[in-house]
């Protein structure tokens, strides 16, 4: 006789055969920014889900940032919406995050991950780009014409790319260069020379997303000054410029050296004859120094004294000599004891420089020995250099004397 299986036996012996999954379609849009608006999560449901809840994870973690319930879903297309923020309204960290479906009190997922691409933050710099000066002087005369400018590397989570901008006191750009690092001539984006000022520099980022931020900025000036050739005539005064004497066992300095106005600023060495005690016991010598704070690229020097010997006697005569920059004895001469102006040095362009200290200092001393007396009445210092002129300063054109005694 032919049995028949209950139905309950019938579905007890069939195979079991999980639910199909719901398929996920991709996040539209694919990256969320602070322009974007919220993400939406697509998904295809093949059967009806019940009490459906919908988990937020940031990628290669298990703490759920944020979650909604999306009730009971009919089988079809379903979708679900994400503003980037946490269960307390606070916004996400920037990076990948995914979204699952769930039944409200199960582990299972009940449909394909979603994945989305969170970027809020703009790329960043918490320091300003370095400056190789802090002024620059547009007038392409060879000095400080440009500065170098160099930017600080962004904080982004994805690449950026980096560019240079300066900007004027109202904070409009009126120069920029891409890349991270630019030499700035001091002129605009046309070409111009910018207006004498303080301005901004600052780098900007753009990141794959688009999305634009700064770094601080700093200050730099564009000046108004430029260099202009100056020609001085200097008579200096023996007394108010002098370093330093030396005088040996049988040497001695007066001042003044000479009665009378035309000598009150005069210096007198004397050496006495017949000296005894050694090869320099009798050696006086008067060491003088000038310098040029406006000076920046000497192109002439010449250095002259006036004075005289105390006696018409042939033996009574000086030397002048000069120093060079490295402290080395440069030229020297012989003057005579017949009253007059004597050269004692005279160079041009390096020869002249030579002579002068990074600082623009100028050393030099007369000395006497062997029984000679020299009364210095008087130096002159004819100089042409380049000094820093802002040609619309009130007395700009005015050439006032710029020598000043060392010390």
């Amino acid at each position: 006789m032919r049995r028949t299986l209950a139905p309950a036996l019938v579905l007890a012996l069939m195979p079991f055969v999980a639910a199909s999954p719901a398929d996920a379609g991709p996040s539209t849009p694919s990256v969320v920014t602070p322009t974007s608006g919220p993400v939406t999560f697509s998904f295809t449901l093949p059967e009806a889900l019940n009490a459906v809840v919908l988990e937020i994870r940031r990628t290669g973690t298990t703490t759920v940032v944020a979650s909604a319930d999306l009730g009971d879903l009919l089988p079809g297309a379903a979708s679900a919406t994400w503003d980037a923020r946490t269960a307390t309204g606070m916004p996400v960290p920037d990076g990948t995050y995914v979204a699952t479906l769930r039944a409200a009190g199960s582990e299972t997922p009940l449909a394909d991950t979603s994945n989305v691409r969170v970027n809020l933050v703009a790329p960043r710099a918490t320091v300003a780009p370095a400056v190789s000066a802090t002024s620059v002087f547009p007038w392409t005369d060879g000095y400080r014409d440009a500065v170098t400018i160099t930017g600080p590397a962004p904080v982004t989570e994805t690449g950026a790319n980096a560019s240079i901008q300066v900007l004027n006191a109202a904070g409009t750009v009126v120069w920029s260069a891409a890349g991270s690092s630019a030499r700035w001539t001091g002129r605009t984006s046309n070409g111009s020379i910018a207006p004498a000022g303080t301005y901004r520099v600052r780098s900007r980022f753009v990141d794959s997303d688009g999305l634009v931020g700064y770094s601080p900025t700093r200050a730099l000036t564009v000046s108004a000054k430029r260099l202009v050739t100056r020609k001085m005539v200097e008579k200096v005064s023996p007394r108010r410029y002098a370093t330093g004497v030396y005088t040996g066992k049988c040497g001695k300095t007066f001042a003044p050296a000479r009665k009378g106005k035309a000598w009150k600023k005069s210096v007198g060495i004397a050496s006495r004859h017949k000296c005894k005690g050694g090869k320099y016991s009798g050696l006086v010598e008067a060491q003088f120094g000038a310098w040029w704070p406006e000076a920046y690229d000497v192109r002439s020097l010449k250095l002259e004294v006036t004075g005289a010997g105390h006696t018409k006697s042939k033996r009574n005569w000086a030397i002048g000599y000069s120093r060079k920059k490295n402290g080395t004895l440069g030229k020297d001469r012989r003057l005579s004891h017949r009253s007059g102006t004597r050269t004692m040095l005279s160079l041009s362009a390096a020869g002249a420089r030579a002579y002068l200290t990074n600082r623009h200092e100028l050393y030099w001393g007369v000395a006497a020995l062997e029984g000679s007396r020299y009364d210095i009445k008087a130096f002159r210092i004819t100089i042409t250099y380049r000094t820093l002129v802002d040609p619309n300063a009130r007395g700009a054109h005015a050439v006032p004397s710029s020598v000043q005694p060392v010390g």
